[in-house]
């Protein structure tokens, strides 16, 4: 994280570096545009006290609708300045005066107490959306690196996840500050603050529908799995997580359009839509790690490779589903040996259950025998009852026979990011391979990985969830 904090701190003089570039190479001064009255003759510019700011030019649009009046400060302080339209009466719709506190500020910046608008916001604006672009990169950039030294690793979904937040943040305002960057007169700070706010629940609403569609697997597949595998409390989790996701982005729009206290609706709504995108964000990011898991393929330079256990039929064969698993690692020693040279033991790991005929380990080395391996190349570990059993005992026979040796494991796709998060957080690191397994098991590893993050990595979450909060709500304040 030191590399990623320098970058941040690069990333973040790069841009204010460009802004200063900006009113430096820009004109001085603040250009502000008001509508013309249709019935006034003229205008006049009034200041109190005079010789801190002057107008130094105006000029009307082509249709003489809009006045753009341009101020440059002439020294450091403030006065108020007063916009006169000539020919405008007291019973007319259009006030005859507007009043205006300017304030001169160092180097030349001109701020307005009316519209919040000053020298160069827009560039401002746009250099904080590159910012968060830049900061999405750097955690992009570090999420990789962490993979890479860690291909299982929670902290590297936890930055993958944060970094498509910032990239999200930074594409949503970027969005934003384009159309006040294409002419001076597209709006006010106050305006682009709003726009900004609102992003959150723009993203939100539009990923309404694939937040439905998820839920909808979710269940479906929950449904699909109790069919097969009979009824179980965890199969109802994708069921109960689909209301939760469901219930939460309908309370989110809901709000959105509810006739709540304005003020009230507004600072709750934007809080809850800034920590829900960053929840979307991990689970996104949570889905991908998952898939990349179980369509990884380790080095051909494996010395032991052990297949995780499940459950077998009640006259010993296999279920297909472990069936696949130990295909895949005869495939991949087979693969590795003719690649390689390189003969690697097979670790057939399981205990036996209550509902067995013998162990799962014992099963699968009578599968290994009839697909041709040869006994001194099978290690049978016979105890575990757990996927943590598997690979701890597992470990234990293989430093036995072996020093710094070279492992991966073999299971279904979807429990590849699971079975490799419980080896390094027993700090063993090891490779995995998945077999192709049916669709529906897939919902509930996604969010098995998804509470296991929040879990794992709950100082960071809780920590980044309160920045959201905390910038979203002051956000909000500000512009109320």
């Amino acid at each position: 994280m030191k590399k990623a904090s320098v970058r941040l701190l690069l990333a973040l003089a790069l841009w204010i570096g460009v802004f200063a570039l900006c009113l430096c190479l820009g004109r001085g001064g603040l250009t502000l545009y008001f509508e013309v009255p249709p019935e006034s003759t003229g205008v006049s510019v009034r200041f109190e006290p005079e010789g801190i700011v002057r107008a130094s030019r105006s000029e009307l649009s082509e249709d003489g609708g809009e006045l753009a009046v341009h101020f440059e400060a002439l020294g450091r302080g403030k006065t108020n300045a007063a916009i006169c339209w000539e020919g405008v009466g007291e019973d007319s719709f259009y006030d005859p005066e507007i009043r205006m506190e300017l304030r001169a500020l160092p180097f030349g910046i001109v701020s307005d107490s009316l519209t919040w608008n000053f020298t160069g916001w827009g560039y401002l604006a746009l250099c904080v959306s590159l910012f968060l672009l830049s900061a999405g990169c750097v955690f992009l950039a570090e999420a990789r690196r962490e993979r890479r030294e860690a291909f299982f690793s929670y902290r590297a979904t936890g930055e993958l996840g944060f970094a498509f937040f910032l990239l999200a943040s930074g594409f949503f305002h970027i969005g934003t500050v384009l159309p006040f960057l294409r002419g001076e007169n597209a709006g006010t700070v106050w305006a682009l603050l709003v726009g900004l706010i609102v992003s959150a629940q723009t993203f939100m609403r539009w990923t309404a529908i694939v937040l439905v569609g998820f839920s909808l697997l979710l269940a479906v597949s929950n449904l699909v799995l109790i069919r097969h595998e009979g009824f179980r409390p965890s199969n109802m989790l994708g069921v109960a997580v689909a209301f939760l996701i469901v219930g939460g982005a309908a309370f989110g729009i809901w709000m959105s359009y509810s006739l709540l206290v304005f003020p009230l609706r507004n600072l709750l709504l934007n809080v809850y839509a800034g920590v829900f995108v960053y929840l979307e964000c991990l689970l996104a990011a949570t889905v991908i790690h998952a898939l990349m898991a179980g369509r990884h393929e380790p080095d051909y330079d494996k010395d032991f490779v052990i297949v995780l256990g499940c459950r077998i039929r009640p006259d010993g064969t296999l279920y297909p589903l472990i069936r696949s698993r130990v295909d895949r690692a005869i495939a991949f020693v087979r693969a590795q040996e003719a690649a390689s040279g390189k003969r690697a033991v097979l670790v057939p790991s399981g205990g036996k259950g209550e509902d067995e005929p013998e162990s799962e380990a014992h099963a699968m080395a009578r599968y290994l025998h009839e697909q041709g391996i040869a006994p001194e190349q099978i290690l049978a570990e016979d105890q575990s009852k757990t996927t943590q059993e598997n690979l701890r005992f597992s470990r234990r026979l293989i430093e036995e026979r072996s020093r710094d040796p070279k492992v991966a494991f073999s299971t279904s796709s979807y429990h590849v990011y699971r079975g490799g998060i419980l080896a390094a957080s027993s700090g063993w690191r090891i490779d995995g391979m998945g077999s192709r397994t049916v669709w529906y098991f897939w919902p509930n590893a996604f969010l098995r990985e998804f509470i296991g993050l929040l879990s794992s990595t709950r100082i960071q979450q809780i920590a980044a969830v309160a920045i959201i909060a905390l910038v979203s709500a002051a956000l909000t304040a500000l512009v109320m």
